[in-house]
């Protein structure tokens, strides 16, 4: 009897245990730490509505785990200088005026902002090894070019530019190393037809003023300015090779008028007898339908074409195409180049980037945004999701081992990234050109692309019609100071202004 009283404490005991415990106050649970940008809200101009809809997916993950909001709203670029640092934008049913909190720009936007002090300067913490945003990765042209005025730097890469020549590997042999192949064979297949009817080989000019100025600048890259190798000894080149290109690096006096960009606009004259007449606002789309052979592009224009069944792996791609000569800068003599064609990349033509403004009510959140945005994951993220214009903005993103994303056979994509790190990393050229850069620019591009339409769409002369754009940049210079213009074309091109 005893025996069988132990045995039912032995199994009474425990369930007893067990049901006292369960009558126990749970203990309360661990406090939910909130975001110090909690119930913040950022209001953000974009100048495209796809940089909205990029800003509205991509910044929308970052609010709804810092518990904040974002508001987007769209701008004019074309009046950027103009804009007002606070916008109309809804909010809860009213509409509220506001500052805004964070502008896209384009990158040759970058010092008209700064030099008015609208925008704020980058904090250092945030170039910090230990800072997720790992700030060394940026590509070299971001880190030290296209964020930086006065030797501060402002904002984070959005968006990239990914520049590429593509052509029809079906029907080319050979693929445009030089501007006058290029030209030969948009020539020779105007000429045949690309369906065996005579008509237009190329895509038609850019509409936007933006592209047409990138086009022009892309051409002239390669006449203009001698290739400075990086095995180069230094006693064979000068500082206007290095540094000497819209403008004399001297005298401060414009060259836009000087043999090399004549050539390069003499060309692009040839080659729009090669275009349809009328400009377009998605050139590509040409290549696109079968009615090109030739198309200078970015590379996430390749997924397009490479959905395109009529297109699927017919698509070559090569390096954006070189001058077959250049001028030297003082003499203006023609020059043949040493390797097979003058290359050099031309970039900050394209892109976006995010900048704070000074008026913001939040900055910490906004850079916190940005960092979020321009980070190694999210960066990648934007990069690989592109499907028009946009490119790598780190190092990280040319050495990835799989480029899935294009739709390529294994040896044309490991082809595409080498391509691009040629171009984006220049690299063995010491001296790439970069976009215009000055608080003014945008005054000097609309008077260079309305020559440039004059000369492509209404047969003006080139050398005549870039000697009027000297003019009139000589007229804008004298307005400002031609010593304080020439300050600014040397902080434009990272130099001290009296260096």
């Amino acid at each position: 009897m005893q025996q069988k009283r132990a045995l039912l404490h032995f199994f009474l005991f425990p369930l007893l245990a067990a049901a006292l415990a369960g009558c126990r106050p749970t203990p309360p649970p661990h406090p939910i730490s909130t975001s110090e940008h909690q119930g913040v809200e950022l209001r953000i101009a974009c100048p495209t509505e796809a940089t909205a809809a990029l800003l509205r997916n991509r910044g929308q993950t970052w609010a709804l785990r810092q518990g904040a909001k974002i508001a987007v709203q769209l701008y004019d670029p074309s009046k950027a200088a103009e804009q007002p640092p606070s916008f109309s934008l809804p909010d809860d049913g009213r509409t509220e005026e506001a500052p805004v909190d964070i502008w896209i720009i384009a990158p040759a936007e970058l010092p008209s902002w700064a030099a008015a002090e609208k925008i704020a300067p980058l904090p250092d913490a945030y170039k910090a090894v230990t800072h997720p945003l790992a700030w060394s990765d940026l590509l070299p042209s971001w880190r030290e070019q296209l964020l930086q005025w006065d030797g501060k730097t402002y904002g984070l890469p959005l968006v990239g530019e990914a520049p590429l020549c593509c052509y029809r590997a079906d029907l080319l042999k050979d693929r445009p190393m030089t501007w006058e192949h290029f030209a030969h064979l948009a020539e020779q297949f105007r000429d045949k037809g690309v369906g065996g009817r005579p008509g237009p080989s190329l895509p038609p000019l850019p509409r936007n003023d933006a592209d047409l100025d990138r086009l022009f600048y892309t051409v002239a890259a390669g006449f203009a300015r001698r290739a400075v190798r990086d095995d180069e000894d230094r006693r064979a080149y000068q500082p206007d090779d290095l540094f000497s290109f819209h403008y004399d690096f001297q005298t401060g006096q414009p060259r836009i008028a000087a043999p090399g960009f004549v050539q390069a606009l003499r060309l692009l004259q040839r080659l729009q007898a090669c275009r349809p007449a009328e400009p377009a606002d998605q050139p590509e789309e040409a290549f696109r339908d079968g009615r090109a052979v030739l198309c200078l592009t970015d590379a996430p224009w390749i997924v397009t074409f490479q959905k395109t069944p009529a297109l699927r792996d017919k698509v070559g791609i090569c390096r954006i195409p070189g001058g077959e000569c250049y001028f030297d800068f003082r003499t203006g003599q023609q020059r043949r180049p040493t390797d097979a064609a003058n290359w050099l990349p031309y970039l900050g033509g394209a892109g976006w980037l995010a900048v704070v403004s000074r008026s913001s009510r939040n900055p910490g959140a906004a850079f916190d945004l940005l960092a979020e945005l321009a980070g190694p994951k999210t960066s990648t993220q934007i990069f690989l999701s592109s499907n028009s214009q946009g490119g790598p903005t780190r190092t990280s993103q040319l050495y990835r081992h799989r480029w899935d994303t294009f739709d390529l056979e294994d040896r044309q994509a490991v082809l595409l990234r080498d391509l691009l790190e040629e171009t984006l990393l220049h690299r063995n050229v010491k001296n790439p050109v970069w976009c215009l850069r000055t608080p003014r620019q945008a005054a000097y591009r609309a008077i260079l692309v309305r020559g440039l339409r004059q000369a492509l769409l209404q047969g003006a002369d080139a050398e005549k019609t870039l000697q009027s754009v000297a003019q009139a940049w000589q007229k804008l210079d004298r307005e400002q100071g031609v010593e304080k213009h020439k300050a600014d074309y040397r902080r434009s091109l990272g130099l001290l202004a009296n260096e």
